[in-house]
């Protein structure tokens, strides 16, 4: 994975944390901070490898 990887990464990240603010829902909100969470880690995973 390229570093694009990890700046799409965030993005996916920032729209999940978008769908979470514009829901009123508390299980969606939940479930959209979780995938937001997931994309960040994955983000975080990418910039470790390319840093090592």
């Amino acid at each position: 994975m390229a570093a694009h990887d990890a700046i799409r990464f965030r993005q996916q990240a920032q729209d999940a944390l978008l769908h979470a603010q514009s829901t009123a829902n508390p299980v969606d909100i939940k479930a959209w901070l979780l995938v937001a969470e997931d994309w960040l880690r994955l983000a975080q995973a990418v910039e470790a490898r390319q840093s090592n």
